[in-house]
């Protein structure tokens, strides 16, 4: 079993990225920048209702347009069109205004259908069906002990509906890819992807191609969160179109109104939730009855109750259908919103005991696995954020139309490895290292921890480490997706690198006297035997003569572990006449076993929280029930944080030396699972009422207020 170094040199620091300045610089080049000679601009048509049957489509005037090279129907006579955005036709041309000229000149003749867009359309009676077999998926109840009897029984219970609605990935660079055929058989595509080895297959399957004769590249990318995995309908169609023009490039990326509509999204979910304790503060049941929309796809993945053991449950969840763009992944799948609906509910029985949330969910943590994390996390949180000195019970929060609230919530996840994947390691004479596999940066560093990890056993400082990654040809690497690329990855870099440096030590050895290859090591820049500095890592590299040391590296035990657990903290001013809610800080503990490198975890984290804090505030789905169509797909309407809404985020790492001893988990997704839920609940200490729905938007602020008066709770 592999160890991580005990006292490591670089591991653990805070290192720069490797293309940080690239980056910042405008240097590096993202697949939505190539832009090879010869290439065509392809364009989508896509569906303008929200359901609809082609009739009948007419390419013919389209392929006659200025600049037209290549026209393709994906549509057909009888095709369903079920969502706005749903796709019809693409055009490639010399020029991007020719091609959506052209796309304009394709005449579709529709059979406009019903449609079902919201929640309320889809669920009433009669509705018009998404699919056949109806729109309600309702799978059978979850029932652990005997709820209804101990529910029943419970000295004190809560009742509340909670929801948040569908919302959007809105990745900075959009989905597509620029591709062209090299002669009829060999493909090669430049893809925003966080799957380069994916989206390599699904075009060789395309064109019954051998999977060696597709080249993907993705040295940089513009963000995914989980929807970039597959080359999709537009890179197929792309590539179609490159062989139509023969072999020319064609770039095909979707405009910001399809990324909203085709491109994947976070399904809303709604959960009327009863839960019960003992007056001592212990729950003793819950029941739930949850229903969420993705689009197509129904709610997904949901868990309730979320962290807490509760030993009586009963839990039903209704995957709801509607005429909207599937769901895709969505950085946690499924957590935010099992959090948000979890805590919420756990917030509101805290009130009725009459006890401190915070100290309410440190008495139910008994027989979680991260209960001893959880407790110190909240500990550290707690005294960041001011709880014991600056929160006070809901509705005792002053006069005046401002009143400030503190919430928090727990979250966790997996973050663990697969075991299949390779990382190789060459050392060349000369001295330089290099890395290579086909996994790739979404945003988490990628390139940096695998040059830091080289570094580490070499002796040497990130910088010396050519970090190859964003090539399919390269040995096989992990898709980003569930936190797992990190550790994924690092295990197979840590065995590449021991085994090249080891093979140096065999060869270089007998140049040294009387020294054995176990007598040799290596650090800062020097070889050292028996702990004394021989010769420097360049003379070193010379001795091994004209052809370079390489090997490949796969899965070690005992350098990655799963599972994290986190919490985080919300200090919220709200203006109970305007219903604006200003965040006021965010603090946010972390734990994630090994850290490679702090300065790309930190980032990680306010990364996380930062679209935690989108979730919370801003992002919802607007769409029109009478035309079927999304109302704001778009940045202007969609909201998401300006400069002026980030509040002090305070980031910490949990990691006392039994935590590091597990191993590298993943931090990409846990960051951003609590940050909605603990807003909510500090709102709702702050004003005095529960705000049920999310955002938190003046419009649900004052619609709780108002409700709350009229009920005569406030």
């Amino acid at each position: 079993m592999a160890n991580w170094p005990a006292s490591p040199a670089v591991i653990g620091k805070s290192i720069p990225r490797l293309d940080g300045l690239l980056k910042a610089s405008g240097k590096a080049k993202y697949p939505s920048d190539v832009r090879p000679e010869g290439t065509l601009f392809g364009v989508m048509l896509y569906s303008p209702y929200g359901h609809a049957k082609v009739k009948s489509i007419d390419l013919s005037a389209a392929e006659k347009m200025p600049g037209v090279k290549a026209v393709h129907a994906i549509a057909k006579p009888g095709t369903e069109l079920r969502y706005h955005g749903d796709d019809i036709a693409a055009v490639a041309a010399e020029t991007e205004e020719q091609a959506r000229d052209a796309i304009r000149a394709i005449k579709v003749e529709y059979e406009v259908l019903p449609h079902v867009v919201t929640e309320a359309q889809s669920m009433a009676e009669g509705a018009p069906q998404v699919f056949p077999g109806g729109n309600v998926r309702k799978g059978p109840a979850a029932i652990k002990g005997k709820p209804e009897d101990a529910l029943a029984k419970a000295e004190v219970t809560a009742e509340g509906t909670y929801s948040v609605p569908l919302i959007t990935h809105v990745c900075l660079e959009p989905h597509g890819l620029t591709v062209m055929f090299e002669g009829q058989d060999k493909i090669v595509a430049w893809a925003s992807t966080q799957n380069v080895s994916g989206v390599a297959g699904d075009l060789a399957t395309l064109f019954d191609l051998p999977r060696a004769n597709v080249t993907v590249y993705t040295d940089y990318m513009g963000g995914g969160f989980g929807s970039k995995f597959n080359a999709d309908v537009w890179g197929k169609t792309a590539a179609q179109l490159s062989k139509t023009a023969g072999g020319r490039p064609v770039k095909m990326f979707l405009d910001r109104v399809q990324e909203h509509l085709a491109a994947g999204n976070r399904p809303g979910a709604t959960a009327h939730i009863k839960v019960g304790a003992n007056r001592d503060g212990k729950i003793v049941a819950m029941i739930a009855e949850a229903h969420g929309n993705g689009g197509l796809g129904g709610v997904g993945r949901l868990t309730l109750p979320y962290i807490y053991t509760v030993p009586n449950t009963q839990v039903s969840i209704a995957n709801v259908l509607t005429n909207f763009g599937n769901q895709r992944a969505m950085r946690a799948p499924g957590s935010p919103q099992s959090c948000l609906l979890t805590e919420a509910a756990m917030d509101d029985l805290a009130e009725k005991l009459g006890m401190d949330p915070l100290e309410f969910r440190l008495k139910n943590l008994d027989g979680n696995r991260f209960q001893a994390i959880y407790e110190a996390e909240i500990a550290m949180g707690a005294e960041l954020i001011g709880w014991r000195a600056k929160r006070k019970p809901r509705g005792q929060n002053g006069a005046g139309p401002i009143k400030h609230g503190l919430g928090m919530a727990l979250h966790t996840w997996g973050g663990g490895a697969q075991q299949d994947k390779k990382v190789s390691c060459t050392i060349n004479p000369d001295g330089s290292v290099e890395l290579r596999s086909a996994t790739q940066d979404i945003g988490t560093g990628a390139r940096t921890v695998l040059a830091i990890i080289a570094a580490e056993l070499l002796g040497l400082q990130p910088t010396d480490i050519i970090s190859n990654i964003g090539n399919s040809t390269f040995p096989p690497g992990q898709a980003s997706g569930g936190s797992t690329t990190t550790p994924s990855m690092s295990a197979p870099c840590y065995d590449a690198v021991t085994k090249a440096r080891n093979a140096l030590f065999a060869k270089v050895a007998p140049a040294l006297g009387n020294a054995k290859p176990a007598d040799l090591s290596l650090k800062e820049g020097q070889l050292l035997v028996s702990g004394k500095p021989a010769m420097s890592w360049k003379d070193a590299c010379r001795k091994i003569g004209v052809s370079p040391i390489s090997e490949v590296g796969s899965f070690q035990p005992g350098l990655t572990s799963v599972g994290v657990g986190g919490c985080q903290f919300a200090e919220v001013a709200v203006d109970v006449e305007t219903g604006m809610v200003k965040v006021k800080k965010i603090v946010a503990i972390q734990d994630s076993g090994l850290i490679i490198d702090k300065l790309t975890w930190e980032s990680q984290v306010y990364g996380g929280v930062i679209m935690g804090l989108n979730y919370g505030l801003f992002e919802e789905q607007v769409v029109d029930p009478t035309t079927g169509r999304m109302l704001n797909p778009d940045m202007e309407w969609y909201k998401l944080a300006g400069a002026s809404d980030i509040p002090e985020i305070i980031v910490r790492a949990y990691e006392p030396d039994e935590v590091k001893a597990r191993g590298v988990i993943g931090v990409g997704e846990p960051p951003t699972i609590s940050t909605a839920a603990a807003i909510g609940n500090a709102v709702t200490n702050a004003i005095g009422v529960r705000v049920s729905e999310w955002p938190m938007t003046p419009r649900n602020v004052l619609n709780a207020l108002a409700t709350a008066s009229r009920e005569g709770r406030a």
